[in-house]
C-alpha cells in the first residue's frame, strides 16, 4: 500500500475535515498519490469487524488495533481533531505519533511538518514543500529541531523555540494527527469524533475505514474499499 494514496483518498472523500487535518503533509518528492476507484462501501452500527465491537471504548478499540495490526496490514492510524493550542499540553505525548505539524491558527505556508521514524526526526518540511534540515535554521542546537534528533528530545527543543519568541505564532495550532500504533495508547484519543484506519487487502486493493465515537465509544464504522485505477 502507497502511503501517498490515502492522502488522496482521505484529501477527496472526507469533506468535512478541516485542510490541516485532511493534509498530512509530503515526504520529499517521491510518489505521486495514485488515483483509487471505489469497490464498495459499507456501514455498521451494531455488530463487529476485525473484533472491532461497537461500543467499545476508544481504548479498548486501540488495543485490538494494536493486536491486529500485523494481520490485517493496518498502516495508518488517524486521530482527527487531536489539535492543540498549548504546548504544555504536548508533555509525554509527541513520541506516540509519526510527525507533529505546527501552525498559526489560520494556515500558513511556513507551517511546520516535522515527520518521526525509528524514534528520532526523519524529516521536516514546511507547507510549501520546502525540504529542511533543521528548524529554526539558524537557531542553536538545543534551541532547534533537527533530522535525526531523538524524539525524546523535540518537545524540550519545542519549548526552547517557542521561548526565543521569533516563532512562538508556529505554536497557535500544534496537530498530532498520524497515531505511531506501535505505542501506548493516547488518552487524548478519547476526545477524538473521529478516527481513519487504512491498509492493505492485496496489491492493488485498499481498505479505508472511519471509526466514529460518541462520549469515547465507538458507534458506528464506515468501510470503504477501494483500487488502484
Amino acid at each position: 500500500m502507497k502511503y501517498l494514496s490515502f492522502l488522496f483518498l482521505i484529501a477527496i472523500s472526507i469533506t468535512s475535515c478541516t485542510k490541516n487535518e485532511a493534509f498530512t503533509g509530503i515526504d520529499g518528492g517521491g510518489p505521486k498519490p495514485v488515483p483509487l476507484k471505489i469497490i464498495s462501501k459499507d456501514t455498521i452500527t451494531t455488530g463487529q469487524i476485525w473484533g472491532l465491537t461497537i461500543g467499545q471504548s476508544s481504548a479498548d478499540v486501540y488495543a485490538k488495533i494494536q493486536e491486529i495490526k500485523t494481520e490485517r496490514k493496518v498502516e495508518y492510524l488517524s486521530v482527527v481533531g487531536n489539535v492543540f493550542t498549548s504546548l504544555e499540553n504536548l508533555a509525554g505525548k509527541i513520541p506516540l505519533y509519526n510527525e507533529i505539524l505546527l501552525d498559526e491558527q489560520v494556515g500558513t505556508s511556513t507551517g511546520l511538518q516535522i515527520y518521526f521514524a525509528d524514534n528520532k526526526v526523519k524529516s521536516i518540511f514546511n507547507n510549501n514543500g520546502v525540504k529542511m534540515s533543521k528548524w529554526p535554521a539558524s537557531y542553536a542546537n538545543t534551541s532547534s529541531v533537527s533530522v535525526g534528533d531523538n524524539i525524546s528530545d523535540v518537545y524540550a527543543k519545542l519549548v526552547n523555540i517557542k521561548k526565543m519568541g521569533t516563532y512562538a505564532n508556529k505554536f497557535e495550532r500544534i496537530s498530532l494527527f498520524n497515531k505511531d500504533f506501535t505505542k501506548e495508547y493516547d488518552p487524548q484519543m478519547g476526545n477524538s469524533r473521529l478516527w481513519y484506519l487504512n491498509g492493505d487487502i492485496t496489491d492493488e486493493r485498499y481498505y479505508h475505514r472511519e471509526l466514529n465515537f460518541s462520549n469515547g465509544k465507538l458507534v458506528s464504522i464506515y468501510t470503504t474499499i477501494l483500487e488502484n485505477q
